[in-house]
């Protein structure tokens, strides 16, 4: 067995966080899925996933809060836009991240 990334999908929308958990799940990531800001921050400080993938409202604040932070402020970020949320190309942008 080898390692599973851990990703976190910090969604304000729970349809739309509940797809992308969906789609992760299925590929076999280990998904911590989170529903604002303050809940992504919690997470990212006791877990340390590999890698955010967000679509939040207020996502400045949560890169506010990233940057602000040493200790989460290099976990590589995905923001989900209607121009990549389709399942291929987030999980493209997601192996591109995770190679880099």
């Amino acid at each position: 067995m080898g390692y599973s990334p851990l990703i976190l999908v910090a969604d304000d929308d729970a349809e739309a966080g509940a797809r992308c958990v969906a789609i992760l799940a299925r590929l076999r990531f280990a998904v911590a899925p989170c529903h604002s800001v303050e809940e992504a921050v919690k997470v990212m400080e006791t877990l340390r996933p590999t890698l955010i993938v967000a679509r939040l409202r207020d996502e400045p604040a949560l890169r506010a809060q990233m940057t602000a932070n040493p200790a989460i402020g290099n976990i590589p970020l995905i923001t989900l836009t209607s121009e990549n949320d389709a399942p291929q190309l987030l999980i493209e942008a997601i192996r591109e991240k995770l190679r880099g």
